[in-house]
């Protein structure tokens, strides 16, 4: 995954501009995002950051958002494989080039893991919580004012500044998302 981590684009039906097999006729084809690939179990899986600045990558973030897409598909390089029994190919080793949010995947398993994307939150928020709570304060409410800016020194008292801070963060940013 190295080659993926150097250069993480997302792409949106395996559509690089090049007029090949999956091309999906956009006219201004370029990334919809880029990703943080990982392996966790036998399970390869992907964070995307959707490009906020390309309205056709946010009009695929939002049907993402809703399960309307739900699936991922990779485009890799075979590096080391063997002739299976089958009378087809196993890989043992490859080269991840691409990963792109498709409407139907190769793989039926390549879907959304929404319920990673809550635990994740659901632990966020926990974190934020027990900050809060060891320091003794009261989570803030709701609001759309910008939080003060984290101290530029670390003594005992600025890292409890610094912790309230955080917290504080992980908690407006939480709320936002709900």
């Amino acid at each position: 995954m190295d080659s993926y981590a150097a250069n993480p684009v997302v792409l949106y039906m395996h559509d690089d501009g090049s007029g090949g097999l999956f091309g999906a006729g956009r006219t201004d084809i370029l990334p919809i995002g880029k990703g943080r690939a990982y392996v966790q179990g036998d399970a390869l899986l992907v964070d995307i950051e959707f490009d906020q600045d390309d309205e056709f990558a946010r009009r695929v973030e939002s049907k993402v958002e809703k399960g309307i897409l739900n699936a991922v598909s990779v485009r890799y390089r075979m590096l080391r494989y063997h002739e299976n029994e089958r009378g087809g190919f196993d890989c043992d080793e490859q080269e991840l080039l691409e990963i792109s949010v498709v409407t139907i995947p190769g793989n039926q398993r390549a879907v959304r893991l929404k319920k990673h994307a809550d635990e994740r939150a659901a632990l966020i928020r926990d974190i934020a919580d027990a900050v809060v709570k060891a320091l003794g304060r009261k989570p803030r409410k709701k609001s759309k004012t910008a939080l003060p800016a984290a101290p530029p020194s670390l003594s005992e008292s600025d890292t409890h500044a610094l912790a309230a801070h955080t917290a504080r963060a992980l908690l407006q940013h939480l709320q936002e998302k709900a």
